[in-house]
């Protein structure tokens, strides 16, 4: 059965959740932007929240686990061309400044680049009890709702869909991103 997103449940363990956040520790934090390339910049009214660059060469454990749920959610739902992430990012969404990212999709339909984000892999790092708010949701479809609440659940989508994080009211929400790419959309 074809699905327009995908959550998998528990897909990684605590230990592997916690290794991920203590690596975390090792890159700079830096105020989350919005836009591409040349239209880089903060707005803390659509986004706010703290975000890592992992170094996807460093981290190839990491892009392994996730690339063994991403082909399989490929093959199985969405049948698009993809060969890597080339970047990875751990985000942090903090009670204290209500972290959030308003409505936005992953793509960048007008990039000149030869390539583009195909599917986009969202992380729960945090367990459902370590904050409120926080949710995650698409624009006029269905919802993952409390199957993407758990720690170490995995959703898997098509970057264009529109999506995202509401306001995070008590605690932090941290989640690991990535955007698997491949030849332009055609």
């Amino acid at each position: 059965m074809q699905n327009i997103w995908e959550v998998w449940p528990d897909a990684l363990t605590g230990a592997e959740c916690d290794a991920i956040v203590a690596r975390a520790e090792h890159y700079a934090p830096a105020e989350a932007t919005i836009g591409f390339s040349d239209t880089l910049r903060s707005d803390a009214g659509y986004r706010t929240s703290t975000i890592r660059w992992f170094d996807v060469s460093r981290e190839k454990d990491i892009v392994a686990r996730v690339m063994d749920f991403v082909r399989c959610s490929n093959r199985t739902n969405f049948g698009v061309d993809v060969d890597a992430p080339f970047e990875v990012q751990f985000t942090e969404y903090r009670a204290t400044n209500k972290g959030h990212y308003d409505w936005h999709q992953d793509v960048w339909l007008e990039s000149p680049r030869p390539y583009a984000r195909k599917l986009s892999v969202v992380v729960q790092l945090s367990a459902p009890d370590e904050y409120k708010g926080g949710e995650f949701e698409f624009f006029g479809i269905q919802n993952p709702g409390p199957n993407f609440a758990g720690r170490g659940s995995m959703l898997i989508f098509p970057s264009f869909l529109q999506h995202r994080v509401l306001p995070v009211t008590e605690g932090l929400r941290r989640s690991l991103v990535t955007w698997i790419e491949g030849p332009n959309w055609r």
